[in-house]
């Protein structure tokens, strides 16, 4: 286990005041009376860094914020069942994974900590997620969600260099499905997670338009990255209408009209609209998500802060 960071260590304890005095209205009463409708949750990949440094006191700012939901990456290289006791501690639980087979994560870390370089962070990636082996990708991740108590596993990136042609698609739609079968085989169902290169053109065909409608709908259903859709210009509404029954997970993240992420509030992406949406539609899960924000916990406080009032 990594040691204590007394910094880390610090900031928890701010962040549970900070929690404590958030709660509180004039005459010590709660400032809302009723809970949310749905609980805000966060993708822990926004606060990795703080992650390696010190995970059991990372997870306690968390759970000091008012989280109750995370997203794991797989069991972040850990023994998923100490995992699921480390979250119970705090009081927190995890519906959902983003795929990370065991020996993936430690690519992942190196790739965001800019230890190996993008073509070898990017290779790697996509040999983890060979189409041709996609069952034995889900059964090693299975082997992770289900000490968890998780529901969800995510397929959670398609690489530019896969979505080029409609054979490519194709292909990538044939592994979604066979993956989605074992996934409920296994007793799990499969999310896709976008990002922009999903709605760039291959001719006159949308990428995720295909995936959509090349899916099992019943097996397959998806987490809709709201900062990556808005950086592509499509607007995420008519897709709550279009295909309700499809979004069960939500990432919110906020992005500028330079495509540049930014905390929820800072940016372009109509929280307030797509949230009510989102919630019509059934998504069941909300997260906060940041790529790698210079100051992890500032980021999740703050999204709290501005997102809880919209749920």
């Amino acid at each position: 286990m990594p040691h204590s960071d007394p910094a880390l260590n610090r900031r928890t304890l701010l962040a549970a005041s900070l929690a404590t005095a958030g709660s509180l209205a004039l005459g010590g009463l709660p400032v809302a009376a009723r809970p949310p409708r749905r609980p805000l949750g966060i993708q822990l990949y926004t606060l990795m860094a703080l992650l390696d440094r010190d995970f059991d006191g990372t997870l306690a700012a968390v759970a000091a914020m008012g989280y109750r939901e995370v997203e794991t990456l797989g069991s972040f290289g850990r023994d998923p069942v100490e995992l699921r006791a480390m979250l119970a501690r705090h009081g927190l639980v995890s519906p959902s994974q983003h795929i990370m087979p065991p020996g993936l994560y430690e690519v992942f870390n190196a790739g965001v900590a800019g230890r190996i370089d993008r073509p070898t962070f990017e290779r790697k990636f996509i040999e983890a997620f060979a189409f041709d082996r996609v069952e034995a990708l889900i059964e090693a991740c299975a082997r992770q969600a289900r000490p968890l108590g998780q529901k969800y596993i995510v397929w959670q990136i398609s690489w530019p260099s896969q979505l080029q042609t409609r054979a490519q698609i194709d292909q990538l739609i044939k592994a979604l499905n066979r993956a989605a079968d074992q996934c409920h085989r296994e007793g799990f169902i499969l999310a896709y997670h976008n990002h922009s290169q999903e709605f760039a053109k291959v001719g006159s065909d949308v990428p995720y338009d295909l995936i959509l409608a090349g899916t099992d709908p019943e097996r397959l259903k998806f987490e809709m990255d709201l900062a990556w859709i808005v950086n592509s210009k499509v607007d995420p509404l008519p897709y709550f209408l279009r295909h309700g029954d499809r979004f069960r997970l939500l990432h919110m993240k906020d992005i500028a009209a330079d495509g540049s992420v930014r905390d929820p509030g800072k940016g372009i992406v109509p929280f307030r609209k797509v949230i009510a949406a989102a919630e019509a539609a059934g998504v069941e899960h909300f997260y906060v998500e940041y790529d790698v924000p210079k100051d992890p916990l500032v980021t999740a406080a703050a999204a709290r802060k501005y997102l809880e009032p919209f749920m």
